[in-house]
């Protein structure tokens, strides 16, 4: 009987086919990896042969994932990882961090004075150079499937409830209210509410004070509609600060405030490294200076 279990030299083709995965397609990928097509093309084979599926889409029309190749990438990430921490569990057992720590944040969060992140970053540098650092910019709900998947060790978002399944470290306040360009003002009851699946946007469509407006995906499209004078949105209160530096926003009249906890999140389940517990503890000490 054929043997299909994975062995060692299948692991060079995981990697190239996570690559290209990463890549979005061939050609990108050929330059990272210094490969050629044909001998990339040669390991997906391989492994598409080993494990019996097709794991992507190549032609024409482009790459795509099919449904198993999205399934070996979410496993293949995982196993590699497990191995590539093996070094980094050896050296903490030396007394040395090293391996890489990958943080999730929530957009814009730099405009906000109470944010240490970048204070935390330096001294964490300084006291773990062999430890490579990666940070990516995520919404919510991407924040909560990358810290479940551990494809981010820690995350810094907003915690509007409690869920047992992380661990949260309080940061800072961020205050979001209601605003619109100072054009419209005072025409606020006639301008419908931008839409960002959110919380405290649902808070406000409930009180039924404005009706739902135009979707938007991220801060940046919420004030990109507010400016244009035709409605109203919900913004961090420092980030409306910072766009008003070249669009006129005003504060809507009585609008609610809305008090988001900024945490440093953790997976419960998981034990903490030593890398991810000290920077933790940098961004702590950052946080509590005046």
């Amino acid at each position: 009987m054929h043997n299909k279990k994975l062995t060692e030299k299948d692991l060079k083709s995981l990697r190239v086919f996570i690559s290209v995965a990463e890549a979005g397609g061939f050609s990108i990928a050929e330059k990272k990896l210094n490969m050629s097509k044909a001998s990339i093309s040669r390991h997906i084979r391989e492994i598409e042969e080993k494990l019996s599926v097709q794991l992507c889409e190549r032609g024409p029309s482009g790459f795509k994932l099919t449904e198993s190749g999205l399934l070996v990438i979410k496993k293949a990430n995982t196993a590699l990882k497990a191995l590539d921490n093996i070094k980094t569990e050896v050296d903490e057992l030396q007394g040395i961090l090293s391996g890489v720590l990958v943080i999730g944040v929530v957009e814009h969060i730099l405009t906000n004075p109470q944010c240490h992140l970048s204070s935390a970053i330096a001294k964490f540098t300084e006291a773990a150079p062999h430890v490579k650092l990666e940070l990516i910019v995520l919404n919510h709900n991407q924040l909560n499937r990358a810290l479940s998947d551990r494809t981010i060790q820690i995350g810094i978002r907003g915690q509007f409830h409690e869920n047992s399944r992380f661990n949260y470290q309080f940061l800072f306040i961020e205050k979001h209210k209601l605003y619109t360009s100072e054009s419209s003002a005072k025409n606020k009851h006639n301008l419908a509410l931008v839409y960002r699946p959110h919380p405290f946007t649902e808070s406000v469509l409930a009180s039924g004070e404005f009706n739902k407006g135009p979707d938007a995906a991220g801060l940046e499209a919420v004030a990109a509609f507010i400016a244009s004078g035709h409605y109203v949105g919900i913004l961090p209160e420092n980030y409306a600060s910072h766009i008003n530096a070249r669009h006129a926003l005003v504060e809507v009249a009585n609008s609610p405030v809305f008090q988001n906890r900024i945490c440093a999140i953790t997976e419960s389940s998981k034990p903490l490294a030593q890398s991810e517990a000290l920077f933790l503890k940098l961004l702590s000490q950052a946080s509590e200076k005046p």
